[in-house]
């Protein structure tokens, strides 16, 4: 039975947390640009595709959804972060051609692995009462990604930047999941891999926070799991 002060809902973030792409993005990157040229190496891709990826993500104003950002919302998006990536690897593909496929494959749910322990633990959650919610900094592709690995049944709401507007680690996004799910924003529980999107940004909403931290990278002050089966104990 649960306790009278556990969480009516967890929200979750996606990726890092349900799901992850295998191979890696930088893998499919270097891959498809080694169709399109010279061949490439993931290991060279990693760390521009990090660095990239860390700009473009501090463009926008903190709270506001980074697609929309960009004339062109998020093709455009994507594009101007491939072409970044093109520039430092001094690659030669045509951008347009390159981006369609890389957004075709990102599309493809056989590209993304649900972490072992998910599809249990969201089945458990449910039996027991507890309110769902997918709350993730994504573009729209995130609904279809989550229906073909078979996770949409499991939620009650589901909540993606691209098309709320608004992202962690700003409140917002938050608080709309907790209305959605008819829930007080202090009865929420929200678990992600990002200590400044998830953690702080639940934090901050008023929410109870918990850091998905798969590969033990963080410490104090988090509270952390290794994976989402720690959860039962928090919502026990």
């Amino acid at each position: 039975m649960r306790g009278h002060d556990s969480p009516q809902a967890v929200l979750l973030d996606a990726g890092g947390t349900l799901i992850e792409a295998r191979p890696a993005a930088p893998e499919v990157y270097a891959a498809t640009l080694s169709r399109w040229g010279s061949p490439v190496d993931a290991r060279e891709v990693a760390p521009i595709f990090q660095e990239v990826w860390t700009e473009l993500t501090q463009l926008h104003p903190r709270g506001l959804d980074r697609y929309h950002h960009l004339k062109g919302g998020e093709w455009e998006w994507w594009g101007e972060f491939l072409r970044r990536v093109l520039t430092r690897l001094g690659h030669p593909a045509p951008w347009e051609p390159v981006l369609q496929e890389l957004f075709d494959a990102f599309a493809d749910p056989t590209l993304w692995h649900v972490f072992p322990e998910v599809a249990e633990v969201l089945a458990s959650l449910r039996s027991d009462g507890v309110r769902l919610a997918v709350v993730s900094n994504w573009d729209s592709r995130l609904p279809g990604l989550l229906d073909g690995l078979g996770l949409s049944e499991f939620f009650d709401e589901l909540l993606v930047s691209s098309l709320e507007g608004v992202e962690k680690p700003g409140t917002e996004i938050f608080r709309r999941a907790a209305g959605r799910l008819g829930v007080p924003v202090a009865a929420c529980l929200h678990a992600g891999d990002s200590p400044l999107d998830d953690y702080r940004g639940a934090e901050s909403a008023g929410m109870r926070a918990v850091l998905v931290d798969r590969a033990g990278l963080f410490a104090h002050p988090y509270l952390r799991v290794a994976d989402l089966r720690e959860l039962y104990d928090m919502v026990a």
